[in-house]
């Protein structure tokens, strides 16, 4: 899941496509950089002016409970995350506030966001990493590009391993198996909540099951798939839980999770819920 990577998904040139469905929070005050960083699992004193970073907001046992976005405002820090977690967030932000000097405001994000995957970014403007590729995000519509499709965005999201909340992010999730630590921990940064979790899986170095690709001939059927091991003894081996066909290799792109005993193989199948097989899938990198 490295900015630039793999992926048969990506655009030949610039393209863009709308934001939509985000939360965000402005947080101040004396105390906020202090604050934050006992909250997120990056350190936002490392934020550079201009530049989004991924964090993580986690239980003390160390799931999740928001994927975010954060940079410097005016003084200040911008957090945002999906909306379907706004009121959630906002409780848990405010909880943690004892006699620190720290405000914390809902704001409502620009009435459009455009994001620009490709070619330069202009002075002034917010870079971001939002599909596993840097881009930058415009306040209007930059009609001199051409415009993602929803398929061709979850596309180009699966082919670079970058994983959604309610696909493959969910309030069970460890920051390790959505291969979230690449881009959205410091290891090397003070306490905070669910640090000695994340901590203790990197010294053990594995979890119980890690985010993959894969590809292959796949019929088209509800998520989650099943993954099966192939014969001769079919066993349960993960989950799949997004899909996108890519019509340049004629195969469907997949996420899915892989339980840590079945990691070293290299061919499965895809079963649905009637436990019919849909098609035959391979790992492919992320």
């Amino acid at each position: 899941m490295t900015p630039g990577g793999p992926a048969s998904g990506s655009p030949a040139g610039p393209h863009f496509f709308e934001v939509r469905g985000k939360a965000r929070f402005f947080v101040a005050g004396a105390d906020a950089r202090r604050y934050l960083n006992g909250q997120l699992t990056i350190d936002v004193g490392r934020l550079a002016p201009g530049a989004a970073r991924q964090a993580l907001i986690l239980t003390p046992k160390g799931k999740l409970c928001a994927h975010l976005h954060v940079w410097t405002s005016e003084n200040g820090f911008v957090l945002e995350t999906e909306e379907a977690l706004r009121e959630a967030i906002l409780e848990r932000l405010e909880r943690y506030i004892i006699s620190d000097d720290v405000t914390i405001e809902e704001v409502s994000p620009p009435d459009r966001v455009f994001h620009v995957i490709g070619g330069p970014a202009p002075a002034g403007v917010l870079a971001i990493c939002r599909a596993g590729l840097m881009g930058y995000d415009l306040g209007a519509r930059p009609g001199e590009l051409p415009e993602f499709s929803d398929e061709a965005f979850d596309r180009l999201r699966i082919s670079t391993g970058t994983p959604l909340w309610g696909s493959e992010l969910s309030a069970d999730t460890l920051p390790q198996e959505a291969r979230l630590e690449n881009h959205a921990v410091d290891f090397d940064k003070g306490c905070y909540v669910g640090q000695e979790v994340v901590s203790r899986l990197k010294s053990v170095g594995h979890v119980n099951r890690r985010l993959y690709g894969f590809q292959g001939p796949i019929a088209p059927a509800p998520l989650p798939l099943t993954i099966l091991t192939q014969e001769p003894s079919p066993r349960p081996a993960g989950t799949l839980t997004s899909c996108a066909r890519d019509f340049e290799l004629a195969q469907t792109l997949s996420l899915g999770y892989l339980n840590r005993q079945f990691e070293d193989f290299a061919r499965f199948l895809a079963v649905d819920a009637a436990g019919t097989t849909v098609g035959e899938i391979e790992k492919r990198p992320i």
